[in-house]
């Protein structure tokens, strides 16, 4: 009663701007907010049935349904949120339950929260869905039960849950910043066709955004954080930042992956480059064409098939990764590139292993019917631009048109044909915008 009345309080003293009400009535908000009762309805109940937790002395006892670690921590202390936080960490997976809907908003609360532990969890029910053959729309509609429950459910967008400061308390809040993250993910349609962007489309969209947050999540830089911040959050700003910060672009290329070697000539701004490249191999397969039939038997499988040039990359994966004439599994390389061809046509590539960038007839030979073929890049000159977030069509084309710029007025150097652009890109499909790096090059040569 006394949340219920302090509510419509402050809501009558936003309407009609009476600020000293407004704010009187936001502190017996807050105050509901952390009795006992107010604490179930606005604070996340970290409450997790049939699950367990290790005590200091080794033993495990069994959390009841109304064990709430997080109901007081707007009075704890930061090392108080820390113990509750690592008990939260020392959750047994084998005995969380995952039968259903419930468990999964519970651990999808704890993930966005604290718990790193919780958002691997979902990750592996998913995974082993896919093992136990569930089809694409099975799990389309499992992830998008948890992102109406939750993100995208209307409660998360009140006015109140734009603070982030908010999020320490409420669990609209954190929901909200993990539309707000979503928001930031979710990749664009790969083209411009009604059919890319239909609900079907947007969903799926979506849901591969969702997966994409979960794993950035769950990731080893949040394991071991001291923070008293939420997870959710301190990804959102992370997001935000990076998304601003364009300076050294370079520093998001993958760790430990082979890439073309070359000379740095001159650097135009922040983000162009004049670069002399030594001679590599690609593997190579046509973009436009249809796969052959019986091309399962060559190809990689792929999950996402709906992603743009997704059969390509199956080919190109199956060739590397053991389906060739000698099966023999070749080091996965960065970037793949998209080249442009005549007629309109395109081709995608993958970049060798440098064993073979002098001599690539003794690399492994594709299989027969594959569309794969080998070929070697010579040296040559090449004005780069580089960019982040994902390379839809739209976005590539705007670069596009950025480096024929800075190319034309460039008073040393001149393209030999503008409309010979390549597409770089240098992660996986799952890697967030934010930490994606992109390139556009065209070949240039001195005037």
């Amino acid at each position: 009663i006394s949340r219920q009345i302090s509510y419509h309080s402050m809501m009558i003293a936003y309407n009609n701007r009476s600020y000293h009400l407004l704010s009187l009535t936001f502190f017996g908000v807050l105050f509901a907010c952390l009795s006992l009762d107010g604490a179930k309805a606005f604070i996340v109940p970290m409450t997790t049935t049939h699950h367990h937790y290790h005590q200091a002395s080794g033993e495990s006892s069994q959390v009841s349904s109304s064990f709430h670690p997080y109901t007081t921590i707007s009075s704890s202390s930061s090392s108080e949120i820390r113990s509750s936080k690592n008990a939260l960490e020392e959750v047994k997976e084998e005995e969380l339950l995952m039968d259903d809907n419930e468990s999964s908003n519970k651990l999808l609360m704890e993930a966005i929260q604290f718990n790193t532990t919780a958002a691997s969890i979902l990750l592996n029910t998913i995974n082993q869905m896919r093992e136990d053959g569930k089809s694409r729309e099975e799990i389309n509609v499992y992830l998008e039960s948890l992102l109406l429950s939750g993100p995208d459910n209307d409660s998360s967008r009140t006015f109140w849950t734009r603070s982030k400061r908010m999020a320490r308390f409420s669990k609209r809040a954190r929901m909200a910043s993990l539309r707000r993250t979503l928001d930031i993910t979710t990749p664009p349609p790969s083209s411009e066709s009604s059919e890319d962007n239909s609900d079907a489309d947007r969903s799926q969209r979506r849901c591969r955004a969702f997966l994409t947050v979960l794993r950035s999540l769950a990731d080893d830089e949040f394991k071991n954080s001291e923070s008293t911040v939420p997870l959710i959050v301190s990804l959102e700003k992370k997001a935000l930042l990076s998304l601003k910060d364009d300076t050294n672009l370079r520093k998001r290329l993958p760790e430990g992956l082979e890439t073309p070697d070359y000379d740095l000539i001159t650097k135009k701004g922040n983000n162009v480059e004049f670069r002399h490249y030594k001679p590599y191999s690609v593997c190579a397969v046509t973009m436009n064409k249809p796969r052959p039939i019986g091309s399962e038997k060559t190809d990689a499988k792929i999950v996402n098939k709906e992603m743009s040039g997704a059969s390509s990359f199956g080919a190109l994966a199956g060739y590397l990764f053991g389906k060739n004439e000698q099966k023999s599994p070749m080091k996965m390389t960065t970037p793949v590139f998209t080249s442009p061809l005549v007629d309109e046509e395109k081709q995608m590539e993958f970049v060798l292993p440098s064993e073979y960038w002098n001599e690539n007839e003794n690399a492994p030979q594709p299989l027969s019917g594959s569309g794969v073929t080998l070929q070697k890049r010579e040296s040559e000159d090449r004005a780069v631009l580089l960019f982040g977030g994902y390379a839809s069509k739209k976005e590539v084309d705007k670069r596009k048109k950025e480096l024929v710029t800075v190319v034309t007025k460039d008073s040393d150097w001149t393209s030999d044909d503008d409309t010979m652009i390549t597409l770089a890109q240098y992660n996986d499909p799952f890697t967030v915008p934010w930490r994606r790096l992109n390139e556009v090059s065209v070949k240039v040569v001195k005037k």
